[in-house]
């Protein structure tokens, strides 16, 4: 599994015309041997101590029924 890290950044505000950034957190993207997304965590700064997680959304035939 390969992971790639990416910079969380939120716009602050604008100025003649040049934005200015915060860097709040990373973000890190789990992709599976056939580079398809398994995960993405989320690490924010404004939360801390919170972790985030999306997966994405499997199609109805990957699903498991249970009753």
């Amino acid at each position: 599994m390969a992971t790639q890290t990416l910079k969380l950044n939120v716009k602050s505000g604008e100025k003649d015309g040049q934005n200015y950034w915060n860097r709040c957190g990373v973000v890190f993207v789990n992709t599976d041997e056939a580079g398809e997304i398994t995960a993405i965590t989320v690490k924010h700064s404004m939360f801390p101590g919170v972790e985030m997680v999306a997966f994405p959304k499997k199609d109805n035939n990957d699903s498991e029924v249970t009753e």
